[in-house]
């Protein structure tokens, strides 16, 4: 192909439609030559000239060309195979619609290159959002359910911390540093040949255990779903509107996606609280190889008491820990139920 054969269409006004950019991208997986599509220029654009992209890359099946040949681009190679691996692109100032090079793109374009794919991801995300918003509205009720659930046990739980390191400050981080440092295993014999075991519920005295915060982020997301999102079009760009349904919508799904890992938490710190679990760390204070000159944690009904003693200082607690506190924690399967996964990945 030689300069002549070039084609300029400045027949684009405003930026092409959906259904043309589909029509483009349907042409482009059956012929393998994006070029040729109607109304598509295959001329240089100027250097400084404003871009819109129309499309994520695209990969061209060269196969299908003449050859085999790869596609020009028309920013730096127009009668040249050049690439495999291309965008739909608008340019408003010659009102013109190429396939162009997304690498030739950075280097012809610069900074106006960087910018619109910077719009291109805003645009994407907003139209994600707002196809996935009524799928969650769907299932309000039940996220509803679940995360009033999860929010009473993260509280109790955060209550039982909060209550500890005001009784007993430094114990919690003096536990948790100790036995992270021998990877949540003790020893609970003095014989050498004895299984080590891992203690369980420490997650409980960690440093950012903040379960009701978490939640309670939670709760929000669930009264926020059903809030219709405001109106949006393609060519608002990052206007008002965008920002607020890349906002909300990025809150709910990070929110939703944490959903099983709080669950977990929640019930894994419980454990700590388990009478075996604190047999074992008597075990371990007698053993002689804890940091405890002493340790006992006396147990009468669904009191808790605490006595601990070491180089540190002197520690007691003494809370009320419900015996049903997690009976009624949802369960993984009913949170998979909710297809929420599904949803938002």
């Amino acid at each position: 192909m030689n300069d002549s054969a070039l084609h300029s269409f400045p027949i684009f006004d405003e930026r092409p439609t959906t259904e043309y950019i589909d029509r483009w991208r349907q042409f482009i997986s059956e012929t393998g030559v994006p070029e040729d599509f109607e109304g598509v220029s295959t001329s240089k654009p100027n250097r400084s000239a404003n871009v819109i992209l129309l499309s994520d890359e695209i990969r061209v099946p060269t196969a299908m060309r003449p050859g085999g040949a790869r596609v020009p681009c028309p920013l730096c190679s127009p009668t040249a195979p050049k690439f495999g691996t291309g965008r739909m692109a608008y340019f408003p100032d010659d009102r013109a619609t190429r396939f162009i090079g997304h690498r030739c793109a950075k280097h012809y374009l610069g900074d106006n290159y960087v910018e619109a794919e910077r719009i291109f991801r805003i645009e994407a995300k907003c139209a994600e959002i707002i196809a996935l918003w009524p799928k969650l509205q769907s299932r309000a009720t039940e996220i509803d359910a679940i995360v009033n659930r999860i929010y009473g046990k993260a509280r109790k739980l955060t209550e039982l911390r909060n209550i500890i390191d005001i009784q007993a400050p430094g114990f919690a981080s003096f536990l948790y540093n100790d036995l992270v440092a021998k990877g949540m295993l003790i020893s609970t014999s003095r014989d050498v040949r004895a299984q080590s075991h891992k203690v369980l519920g420490m997650e409980f005295f960690s440093s950012d255990f903040e379960p009701e915060t978490a939640a309670a982020k939670l709760l929000r997301v669930r009264t926020d779903v059903r809030r219709a999102l405001p109106s949006w079009s393609i060519s608002d760009g990052e206007g008002e509107a965008s920002r607020e349904i890349v906002k909300r919508g990025s809150s709910a799904i990070r929110r939703l996606r944490e959903l099983p890992a709080l669950r977990d938490l929640i019930a894994n710190s419980a454990d700590f609280f388990a009478a075996r679990n604190l047999r074992a760390l008597e075990q371990w204070r007698a053993t002689g190889a804890s940091p405890f000159s002493s340790l006992t944690f006396k147990i009468d009904g669904e009191r808790i008491e605490t006595f601990a003693e070491s180089y540190a200082g002197r520690y007691n607690w003494s809370v009320i820990f419900p015996k049903d506190l997690i009976a009624h924690l949802p369960t993984r399967d009913e949170i998979d139920a909710l297809g929420l996964l599904e949803v938002i990945n």
